[in-house]
């Protein structure tokens, strides 16, 4: 019977591993020559997935036809490389049992690995709920974050999971926002983008108050002329 590629499912609190699901997404055609295929080849990829696997899409504001079935078309397309598929996306870590019997039952063909990694919540209630996505303990791995900065605990995930990190860098990747972890702060992010915005508005309706003065002085200057 040939031998069952793994899946590996990271399983972040906020903190330092945040850096984990950008990475992945950033680098997954490297990854895939060392064997691992990133299941989400963008974080609005992973984050659709996860809304889509939480049930949370109302509360994110989208309708259900906007996340229906990314999760089982993301895993079957990531299967086409061959290699151990590997996932991480924040918002795991508020699934529930049903819904991690769902993400777990599009990876049925693979063995499942679950890695958490701590941050600044507690961690004992979701290793409890995420151990029941593992047949065998020693399939649960917890990355102790305390004291790392994002690039070790990279590498600390790299190395559970099986690739090296030297040539997948960190500051190759495009900073981000970081991860947003429930409605409330969203909003508050929105709120942040709309004030930005509002003082971009007033800035461009100055330029173009002195664009127009300007293009009315040139205007007087060629009538002199």
């Amino acid at each position: 019977m040939p031998k069952k590629h793994k899946a590996w499912i990271h399983v972040g609190m906020a903190g330092a591993a945040d850096a984990i699901e950008p990475a992945l997404a950033h680098h997954h055609e490297a990854l895939v020559e060392l064997g691992v295929a990133s299941v989400a080849q963008t974080p609005a990829e992973s984050f659709r997935a996860a809304v889509e696997l939480t049930r949370s899409h109302k509360a994110w504001g989208l309708k259900r036809s906007d996340v229906e079935g990314q999760w089982t078309r993301m895993v079957r397309r990531a299967q086409k490389s061959r290699a151990d598929l590997v996932f991480s996306q924040p918002l795991l870590a508020t699934a529930t049992a049903d819904q991690i019997a769902l993400l777990i039952d599009a990876l049925a063909s693979h063995q499942v690995h679950v890695v958490v990694t701590t941050g600044l919540d507690d961690e004992a209630d979701v290793v409890t709920r995420w151990s029941a996505a593992v047949r065998k303990p020693e399939r649960l791995h917890v990355i102790e974050t305390d004291g790392m900065d994002p690039a070790h605990v990279w590498k600390a995930f790299g190395k559970v999971v099986g690739f090296g990190t030297a040539s997948l860098r960190l500051d190759a990747v495009p900073q981000a926002a970081p991860a947003v972890q429930s409605l409330p702060e969203a909003m508050r992010e929105l709120e942040k983008l709309a004030r930005r915005n509002a003082s971009l508005e007033v800035r461009l309706e100055e330029l173009d108050r002195r664009r127009r003065k300007l293009k009315r002085k040139l205007g007087k200057l060629d009538e002199v002329a």
